[in-house]
């Protein structure tokens, strides 16, 4: 569900300020590629921007975080709940996405247990970095999109030229 509700806030809050600079936003996501299908449309994220990691390929490569500690035992969790339920109107993508929501198992089964970040990349360059330490610990979206529209050119025009082996499938080739 959390990875939902930052899927519609990627989209909402995110995206269109990126689509502004002309800096290209992917979301990569455990699972496959039918599944990404019902991620978007519970939350509205495009599916031309979704890629689909079964294997876990990416994580793996990026050295994100995993386990039983950092998914349901941190203190970091705790905290960004407590951070959201102070600001107003802070859980209500997360009530929103609850009623829409389908449970499912992942691919492999400590796929469960996987924790996500955000990266901006400029070509093969990594220029931020946001490892989430806990479920919810996500990176301040405000920061991110500030920095991907202050290099926007830059990325806009090294990202036609990158090819970056992630383990993913393009959407292309993803429907086959």
């Amino acid at each position: 569900m959390r990875r939902a509700e930052l899927g519609i806030q990627l989209r909402r809050d995110v995206k269109p300020g990126l689509d502004e600079a002309g800096v290209k936003l992917f979301l990569v996501s455990i699972g496959t590629w039918e599944r990404s299908g019902q991620f978007a449309d519970v939350t509205g994220f495009p599916r031309d921007c979704l890629l689909a990691d079964p294997g876990s390929v990416t994580y793996e490569a990026l050295g994100l975080v995993k386990g039983l500690q950092q998914t349901f035992l941190a203190k970091e969790t705790a905290f960004s709940f407590l951070g959201r339920l102070r600001r107003p109107g802070g859980m209500a993508d997360l009530k929103d996405v609850m009623g829409r929501w389908k449970p499912w198992v992942p691919p492999k089964q400590d796929q469960a247990l996987q924790q996500g970040g955000m990266f901006v990349f400029d070509g093969p360059r990594c220029v931020f970095s946001h490892f989430d330490q806990a479920t919810g610990a996500h990176a301040d979206l405000a920061e991110v999109l500030g920095l991907a529209q202050q290099l926007g050119g830059s990325l806009a025009a090294s990202a036609a030229t990158a090819s970056m082996d992630c383990g993913c499938e393009e959407p292309a080739q993803q429907q086959q």
